[in-house]
C-alpha cells in the first residue's frame, strides 16, 4: 500500500535561555493510503509538536530537522509559498481547542469560504453553497442558518463539526486530528468520532489521530505509535500491541486503564513524571520511571528494534535478543 506521509528523524529543538534542547527527537512513522494512525502519549510528550512541525506551523525560536515526505518532496525543504498550497489543501488539520481556533469576529460560512477561495477558487453564492453543503456533511442541522453563525453561538460539539468542515473542505488527502474530542462529552465524542471515521471512508482520507485516550486509539486505528518524552517507545498494529505490549511504558499506559471485564482489580499507575526538557535524562528517557531498567538503560539509548513483522520497539530488554535497526 502506498505511503501518504513518511517521517524519517524528525527533531524539533526549541530555545530556551539561549539554548536548544530536543522536545522531539529521532520520530520515525508512516501513514499509508486510507489508514488512521493513532499517535498517543502523556501530556507534554511531544504529540501537538509533532503535528506541527508536520505542517510548519512553529513559531520563531526552533529548529526543525529531518525529513517529513510527501508526494515525493520533503514538507520541511520545500519553499513557502509551496507549503501553503499543500497547507489546507492536501492535507488539513484539525486543531484541539475549537473556541481558540476559529475566528470570533468572523461567521462560520466566511471561515470555511477562507478555505474554498485559496485553493479552490470559489467566491461569493458558490463559496456559500459549498459552505452549507459541507455543513450539512458534517450533520450540523440548520446549516443555512448556521452558515451565518459566530463561533460562540455554537456548542462546543458544533464548534468541533465546523473545525472538521474546514479541514475537509478541499477533501485533503491526509487529515491530522490533535485531541479532536478533547473538552467534549462522551455522547459529543462518540458522534465526533463516528464523523471522522465515515469522512475517512467515504473520501479516502487518511488520518494522524493524536489522542491520549487509548480507548478512541481502539476504537478509531489500525496502527499506532506510542509516545514518551519526545520519542516513540513502540509501533505497530493497535491489535497486536494492544494484546502484546512490549515497552514498559504501553505496559503501564495500559495498565492504568479502567476494565469493564474480568475481576475487579486496582489500578496500577506510572510513577513519576516526564522528565522536563532542561533535565532530560541519560540513556533511554523512561529509565527513571522504569520498573525493570538496568544499568545499561541509564547510560545509552536503546534504538528501535523490530520485535514482529511491522512491530517496533525502542528498548533494552528487546536490543539484546534481535539486532538494532
Amino acid at each position: 500500500m502506498a505511503k501518504v506521509l513518511d517521517v524519517r528523524g524528525l527533531r524539533v529543538d526549541f530555545r530556551i535561555d539561549e539554548r536548544y534542547y530536543p522536545a522531539v527527537h529521532d520520530i520515525h512513522f508512516h501513514i499509508d493510503e486510507g489508514e488512521t494512525l493513532g499517535l498517543v502519549g502523556e501530556s507534554g510528550c511531544g504529540k501537538s509538536v509533532t503535528s506541527l512541525a508536520i505542517m510548519r506551523l512553529l513559531g520563531p525560536g526552533t529548529k526543525v530537522s529531518g525529513e517529513v515526505r510527501y508526494g515525493g518532496k520533503n514538507l520541511l525543504a520545500i519553499p513557502d509559498a509551496e507549503m501553503r498550497r499543500i497547507r489546507g489543501n492536501d492535507i488539513s488539520m484539525i486543531f484541539q481547542e475549537p473556541m481558540t481556533s476559529l475566528n470570533p469576529v468572523q461567521r462560520i460560512g466566511t471561515q470555511i469560504g477562507e478555505s474554498l477561495f485559496l485553493h479552490r477558487g470559489l467566491t461569493g453564492r458558490a463559496a456559500r453553497e459549498q459552505a452549507i453543503q459541507l455543513l450539512q456533511e458534517v450533520g450540523i442541522p440548520r446549516a443555512e442558518e448556521v452558515v451565518d453563525d459566530y463561533p460562540h453561538q455554537l456548542s462546543g460539539g458544533m464548534r468541533q463539526r465546523v473545525m472538521i468542515a474546514i479541514a475537509m473542505a478541499c477533501n485533503p488527502k491526509l487529515l491530522i486530528a490533535d485531541e479532536p474530542t478533547t473538552a467534549l462529552d462522551v455522547t459529543i465524542q462518540a458522534q465526533i468520532l463516528d464523523l471522522m471515521r465515515r469522512l475517512s471512508r467515504d473520501h479516502g482520507t487518511s488520518i494522524l489521530l493524536i489522542t491520549h485516550d487509548l480507548g478512541v486509539v481502539a476504537e478509531m486505528c489500525q496502527r499506532v505509535a506510542v509516545m514518551y518524552a519526545g520519542q516513540i517507545v513502540e509501533q505497530g498494529p493497535v491489535r497486536e500491541i494492544f494484546k502484546h505490549p512490549q515497552h514498559p511504558y504501553t505496559i503501564g499506559l495500559l495498565n492504568s486503564i479502567p476494565r469493564m471485564d474480568g475481576p475487579r482489580t486496582r489500578l496500577t499507575p506510572i510513577e513519576g513524571n516526564v522528565p522536563s526538557l532542561r533535565n532530560m535524562p541519560r540513556g533511554c528517557r523512561f529509565a527513571p520511571r522504569c520498573p525493570h531498567a538496568m544499568d545499561v538503560c541509564r547510560a545509552q539509548d536503546p534504538e528501535p528494534v523490530m520485535v514482529e513483522p511491522g512491530h517496533d520497539v525502542r528498548c533494552w530488554l528487546h536490543a539484546p535478543v534481535k539486532e538494532a535497526r
